[in-house]
């Protein structure tokens, strides 16, 4: 794998996100990452820990660079790609931990959020589901699994308001369940899942599918049918508007500075 590593260490299951400065989710990484899931369907896995060996980031979200050139089937396709991989953490019937080591936006976030566990580093980081900002409306599983995690007057501020959670923020509102230090980050996530998975493991996977029937999500592969609504927003005139924006934000700031003074010929 190109995007990923993954390593099962006495039955756990660790997706490392190793791609770029911020693991930036393009159409391979994600097939890589279905892959990775699949791997923990596996008997002798008993839980999953998804984390990042890039410094300071989770995931920032999608390849802005690539993904806002998709057209609308190849968008289509990519986001299609997207909902099976968070549906298929959701609702994996084992442990899941996301260790946050930094920032998690957008996409990233959206990852997060699908699984049963989040500790997050400590320090000038954030967490972010600021879609309304470009103009984008995501589907209900997303919103329904941050209603789970935090409740809906906090869910109302995460995506309304596009509001950026600091570390402290997150662990105040009940969305992570720990803050540790960005070198122990894993090491607890990896703790928590071990913690869950000496659970009975038919119990565990019973009792998992029982909350998320009565918290109200609909059947797996539901998000599918908001598949176009989702595509709509992202290729309406508001939406392409500020998408380019902030590309033309991100260019400014990658590109060196010009000299003031012109090089001796």
């Amino acid at each position: 794998m190109s995007f990923i590593r993954t390593e099962n260490t006495e039955g756990l299951l660790v997706v490392t996100l190793a791609r770029g400065k911020a693991n930036a989710l393009n159409a391979a990484m994600l097939e890589e990452l279905h892959g990775a899931v699949s791997q923990a369907h596996a008997q002798d896995v008993r839980g999953l820990i998804l984390a990042s060996d890039r410094p300071n980031f989770f995931s920032g979200g999608f390849d802005v660079t690539e993904v806002f050139q998709y057209d609308r089937d190849t968008m289509t396709r990519y986001f299609g790609s997207f909902m099976d991989l968070y549906e298929d953490l959701f609702r994996l019937p084992k442990p899941v931990a996301a260790a946050i080591s930094g920032h998690a936006v957008a996409g990233g976030a959206v990852l997060a959020l699908a699984c049963d566990v989040r500790v997050m580093a400590e320090g000038p980081f954030r967490f972010a589901l600021n879609e309304v900002n470009l103009g984008v409306v995501l589907p209900p599983g997303v919103i329904r699994m941050a209603v789970d995690a935090i409740g809906a007057r906090h869910a109302r501020d995460l995506f309304l308001a596009g509001e950026a959670l600091s570390p402290e923020r997150a662990l105040e509102i009940g969305l992570v369940s720990e803050l540790a230090s960005p070198e122990n980050v894993v090491e607890r996530a990896i703790a928590r899942v071990r913690a869950l998975a000496e659970k009975p493991a038919s119990a565990f996977s019973a009792i998992k599918q029982t909350l998320i029937e009565v918290t109200g999500h609909s059947a797996a592969g539901a998000d599918r049918q908001h598949l176009n609504r989702f595509i709509d927003h992202w290729f309406s005139p508001e939406s392409e508007q500020r998408r380019k924006a902030l590309l033309k934000s991100l260019s400014l700031r990658t590109t060196p500075p010009k000299s003031e003074h012109p090089k001796p010929s």
